[in-house]
């Protein structure tokens, strides 16, 4: 039984996304996020979307494994339609955290802020395959839903008797 081509693009993004967030939390040192007070919401904010996305990431690509013992061949619509939310979710919460780094290494010493910039340049990167999954699944539905033939041919007739 093939593994969807689509499950496996969407599936090695997300465990780039886990590999990026990883790096991110190892870069929130303790030694330099403790001795700035003022920025403590601001990382907790960063662990946040840090945890909710490496639970969302993990939990998916495990579903993958267990949707890849059915027969259909490739996603429902349900689950694009899922996908494409938690990415567009994804996508707004890290591009806050790239706010956050951008503001936190300009007002702060000059080792901490280069931390901060590679945060936000990671940040950025987990935007990027978060719209890459995210435009994915929506070009599943657009393909499944709207410009399928099976669909079109179906409802063919419907809206000529009104």
């Amino acid at each position: 039984m093939a593994f969807a081509q689509q499950l496996l693009i969407t599936g090695a993004i997300k465990i780039l996304i886990v590999l990026l967030v990883i790096v991110v939390l190892i870069l929130l040192d303790p030694r330099y996020v403790t001795a700035y007070i003022s920025i403590n919401y601001e990382i907790v904010i960063i662990y946040i979307f840090s945890a909710l996305t490496l639970l969302y990431c993990i939990v998916s690509v495990i579903l993958y494994f267990i949707m890849n013992k059915r027969d259909e061949p490739g996603p429902s619509t349900n689950l694009s339609i899922t996908e494409v939310i938690f990415a567009t979710a994804g996508i707004m919460g890290w591009l806050i955290i790239i706010g956050i780094g951008g503001t936190i290494s300009q007002r702060t010493i000059l080792e901490t802020g280069e931390f901060f910039g590679w945060i936000g340049a990671l940040a950025g990167i987990i935007v990027g395959c978060f719209l890459g999954i995210a435009g994915l699944f929506a070009l599943n539905v657009i393909n499944d839903k709207i410009l399928s033939r099976d669909r079109r041919e179906k409802y063919n007739g419907y809206m000529q008797g009104r």
